[in-house]
């Protein structure tokens, strides 16, 4: 075990190692929470720290810093700005709010909690979950004076359903990231499929225990003053406004799965590209644009996405070159020789996301440092291959997602909107998403079994 290790003395340079990446993950949790900085200047403050900690010379860490930043977004730069322009657009041209009409429509305006489910599941894969919420608001409102159902239940089921696809399924910047720092950037399609189901676990789950809660829990939550009613004129059909989201993703994993000999294969992985998909999805907003008459505003909305896209770009990029220093400082080649590390597995990747999210409050935040951490000590925990980083990255998407708290800016929109007080949704939506994190890591678990 590491303690017999220990006491050999074949990992005492660790000690003093793992105290110094600590102090700069914990440096990280500070200057994010406490003082408010942003979190890629956090993130590069914190590269520089570990750099120094570990003893690599002055030059190395700018080297580390430079090339794990321009790596980093080399692979996926183009593909998060491109996916935010994507989710712009979709949300002024009034195609999110097609979609739920359409969904609404299709179950008959029954199962309000199944078709917010629905709804926020497939809003979030290009919408920023916070500004999803937000965006549905109005038809979660609708729901709740339609059919009298609880404005908490609804409220909880559409939070689970946009957290778990934005933090889960690409191309939102945390999946993004971690495939990045977990070498998976040419199995794009693969993590694009486990997302979509492991999302569905979490969904699940924090359907389940929206249904208990408001069944069990004497919760009254007051509406916000004068609720809105849900706008349901928008000009865009059902199949219009969801064909930017299904065909990217379908190009991708059409991409994926095509043989590279043949010559329409070699042409399918072309347009099957992350950053050809993207594009061939945004151009095809042009449709969406003309019909909701929104052209004259284009290039303004195209300004917000890229503001956006940048802001992400940099935290992306920023812990790119995080992992690069860990990369770099040989705790991988140290750990590879500590005996009982690899009995941690799974759930090494899972427990260290969770500490951060909790602390820290971001999923994005949380699941690249997580990936960082962790891909270095992958070989030690026997998890050094294509399967094993995948489940890896699901692990440590488990993590992130546990548990949103009073120090997570989703928390604070979703409570403000419905009306909770704080105790409610901590009883409400913070257990649900623990909930939803420990269902990750049993699917993950259990396909661990079977591959």
């Amino acid at each position: 075990m590491l303690t017999d290790s220990l006491i050999s003395g074949r990992v005492t340079p660790i000690i003093p190692m793992l105290i110094g990446l600590s102090g700069s993950v914990l440096l990280l949790i500070l200057l994010t929470l406490r003082w408010q900085v942003p979190a890629f200047l956090a993130l590069l403050i914190a590269s520089y720290v570990a750099g120094f900690c570990v003893g690599m010379p002055a030059n190395e860490i700018m080297t580390q810093v430079m090339v794990g930043f321009g790596t980093t977004l080399g692979d996926i730069g183009l593909t998060i700005a491109l996916g935010a322009l994507l989710g712009v657009l979709l949300q002024n041209s009034g195609a999110t709010t097609a979609i739920a009409n359409g969904i609404i429509r299709i179950l008959g305006g029954r199962y309000p909690g199944l078709a917010l489910a629905i709804i926020g599941y497939i809003v979030s894969i290009p919408v920023y979950c916070d500004s999803g919420f937000i965006i549905l608001d109005s038809v979660r409102q609708h729901l709740a004076k339609q059919h009298k159902v609880s404005p908490v239940f609804l409220s909880v089921v559409l939070g689970c359903a946009l957290y778990a696809t934005h933090t889960l399924v690409p191309p939102t910047p945390g999946p993004l990231a971690a495939l990045t720092n977990f070498h998976l950037t040419g199995h794009l399609p693969a993590v694009l499929l486990l997302g979509l189901f492991f999302s569905m676990l979490a969904l699940c789950a924090g359907f389940l225990w929206a249904l208990y809660s408001a069944r069990t829990l004497s919760i009254k939550a007051p509406q916000t003053s004068h609720p809105k009613e849900h706008d349901s004129t928008s000009p865009l059909s059902f199949g219009l406004a969801l064909f930017p989201v299904i065909l990217p993703m379908l190009l991708i994993c059409l991409g994926g799965l095509s043989p590279k000999e043949s010559s329409w294969g070699y042409w399918l992985a072309f347009i099957g590209h992350p950053v050809n998909a993207l594009m061939i999805g945004l151009i095809s907003c042009w449709f969406l644009i003309l019909k909701a008459g929104v052209h004259k505003e284009l290039r303004h909305h195209l300004m917000d996405g890229l503001e956006t896209g940048g802001r992400i770009i940099l935290v992306v990029g920023c812990g790119g070159a995080f992992g690069y220093i860990l990369r770099g400082s040989g705790l991988s080649e140290l750990l590879t020789g500590v005996s009982g590390l690899e009995h941690w597995g799974l759930m090494l990747p899972f427990l260290t996301a969770a500490l951060i999210k909790t602390a820290e409050g971001s999923a994005t935040v949380a699941l690249i440092t997580a990936s960082a951490l962790i891909e270095p000590l992958l070989p030690a925990l026997g998890l050094d291959s294509t399967t094993g980083r995948l489940l890896a990255l699901f692990s440590c998407g488990g993590g992130a997602m546990t548990v949103a708290h009073v120090n997570d800016s989703f928390f604070w929109v979703i409570a403000e909107f419905t009306g909770m007080d704080t105790a409610t949704a901590l009883k409400t939506l913070t257990a649900a998403t623990f909930f939803q994190g420990i269902a990750v890591l049993a699917g993950v678990q259990v396909m661990a079994l079977w591959l």
